[in-house]
């Protein structure tokens, strides 16, 4: 049976079957994007803490807004090209909107792959008020050299972030009770060398049922491996489900036994009852030999003790002696101290938190500020000292700006809270060019020269000697350490909802490229038997991406530019 109307419009609307369900379509987008959106400046509005604000790069998104904006016109070519009948002219247009689409996706690879590499780092300090200081910058890279951390660079084979947490192990328990992590177990016989650098402690065996006799399951000196640890949970869960089913039969039996007895109360009335404490007693000692009891941990030593390294993820707790991994195993040895620090260069300090929590302590922001942990390090604080001086100047400006303009009291022009408290890379790079000597007086000629958009392209480039020369090197001890993340939806509220709103709208892009690449590549037999089908399904499509490329007008100055 034919449809109507999905190539023609009705007369008495106008519309065919398409248009009305794109229209339908694209109003359920607005409700989900306008949710997004508002989500977004509330949560910005009400923050408790503050806001990252221009963290992304301007050029590349600036870029993308034109791309969209010049595949627009693009796709609305290509369906004029169609109602003229020019199927070369349509493929033109349409291959040209593609490669918009492509552009932008790649651009957006290199903003994210920025970010995921960009380390910021909060400050955990024991002094008398923790100041919550916050840094951030790039990791320096390392690999393992006879069971030693060393430097390495990027492209080494093996090579990896030196945001690790280290220790000299002796012992690893792994915990039976849930599933251990295979690529734990992997990593950790790659890191020693082979899986006979383990040596299992002492054999893990279990009753037999029937017999009662321990059966064996892994020697003494079995070396470590995925399989050992499944034969071993293997054996452990059988255990386990066959003394349930002793437990649920005795307790059957204890029940029957307080019913015969003419005891009807309730359940909660009985168990606190001393016949039901004397019955459970009675159980308790037959049940002992039917238990197996499986053990719920197997132990390897390591001979000589070895050096490993983990993610910091992958730890939930460590101490001197110890540390405990997601899946409960448990490293015990030698704690590396200097192994387990963070070394990186810091192309950003942030002070605004220190700045608010010194105002609710009652404390002089600046008095805080001086105490910080991260100024205790020179160069650190040599580029904080720069930028005061910047700041004085910054100020001065601000002064005559206001006179200037006759505006007084609060209506007079002050620093925000990010000028103030928060040196940015391209301050540093700014500091760096001008020696950081009469920062004061350079500032007030205006001959501080920050990169231009170009040469911070995506942020701070770590591959820049020049810009290297402006990033102070600085080591973290782990203890310092009270919260670290790349610049991922980890990190803060606002780069949850950066990657979430700009992932969504990324695959809204890949959506149309499909759509838009199948009417190009596969749209020949359609136009060939009935062109305006055609012109209509590119319509359609051209209507969805409109849409997309509003979307990211609004994102472009939501995200990048306030």
């Amino acid at each position: 049976m034919e449809i109507p109307f999905v190539v023609n419009a009705r007369k008495d609307t106008g519309l065919n079957n398409s248009k009305v369900g794109i229209w339908l379509f694209l109003a359920s987008e607005v409700t989900l994007f306008g949710g997004l959106f508002s989500g977004y400046l509330f949560l910005r509005i009400y923050a408790d803490y503050p806001w990252p604000e221009r963290t992304l790069p301007i050029l590349p998104g600036l870029l993308n807004t034109f791309i969209l904006i010049g595949s627009s016109v693009t796709v609305v070519f290509a369906w004029a090209a169609l109602k003229m009948r020019q199927w070369r002219k349509f493929q033109v247009y349409m291959s040209i909107t593609l490669i918009c689409a492509l552009l932008f996706m790649v651009l957006k690879g290199f903003e994210y792959d920025a970010k995921f590499n960009h380390q910021a780092v909060r400050i955990l300090d024991d002094g008398p008020v923790n100041d919550f200081a916050i840094i951030e910058g790039h990791t320096h890279y390392a690999k393992l050299d006879h069971g030693e951390i060393h430097h390495a660079d990027k492209n080494d084979e093996g090579a990896f972030k030196q945001n690790r947490i280290a220790i000299k192990a002796s012992e690893l328990t792994f915990a039976l009770t849930r599933p251990v992590h295979d690529s734990y177990v992997t990593d950790l016989i790659e890191q020693a060398g082979g899986e006979d650098k383990f040596k299992l402690a002492a054999s893990y065996a279990v009753k037999d049922p029937e017999s009662g006799d321990e059966v064996v399951i892994l020697e003494e000196g079995a070396p470590l491996n995925t399989d050992n640890l499944d034969l071993a949970e293997e054996g452990f869960i059988g255990g386990k489900s066959h003394d349930a089913k002793i437990r649920t039969a005795f307790l059957k039996s204890d029940w029957d036994t307080v019913r015969e007895s003419g005891n009807q109360d309730a359940g909660w009335k009985v168990v606190v009852t001393d016949e039901w404490k004397e019955i459970q007693r009675e159980s308790a000692e037959k049940m002992k030999g039917h238990l197996i009891g499986a053990a719920g941990s197997v132990t390897y030593t390591i001979d000589p003790p070895l050096l490993f390294h983990f993610d910091p993820d992958a730890v939930v707790n460590h101490s001197d002696e110890q540390l405990r991994l997601r899946d409960d195993t448990t490293i015990r040895g030698v704690f590396d101290v200097e192994g387990s620090s963070l070394p990186m260069a810091v192309d950003g300090i942030d002070l605004r938190f220190t700045a608010q929590r010194a105002v609710e302590e009652g404390i002089d922001p600046a008095v805080m500020i001086a105490g910080s942990w991260i100024l205790e390090d020179p160069d650190v604080k040599k580029v904080w000292d720069a930028h005061q001086e910047w700041l004085r100047a910054h100020i001065e400006y601000l002064d005559k700006k206001s006179k200037d303009k006759g505006r007084e009291g609060e209506d007079a022009y002050v620093p925000t809270e990010s000028e103030r408290y928060r040196v940015n890379w391209d301050q540093m790079v700014s500091y760096q060019r001008a020696g950081y000597t009469d920062i004061y007086q350079k500032a007030k000629n205006g001959e501080l020269k920050k990169p231009n958009w170009i040469e911070g392209f995506t942020g701070p480039n770590h591959n820049n000697v020049e810009f290297l020369k402006a990033f102070p090197e600085i080591v973290v001890p782990r203890d310092k350490i009270g919260f670290e993340s790349s610049f991922t939806p980890k990190w803060n509220t606002y780069y949850a909802i950066y990657f979430t709103i700009t992932g969504l709208h990324g695959l809204h892009v890949i959506g149309g490229m499909i759509v838009l690449g199948y009417y190009l590549f596969f749209g020949r037999k359609m136009y060939e038997s009935n062109p305006e089908w055609l012109a209509n399904r590119v319509e359609i499509g051209g209507l969805f991406w409109h849409f997309v490329d509003l979307v990211w007008i609004f994102l472009f100055p939501i995200l990048y530019l306030m």
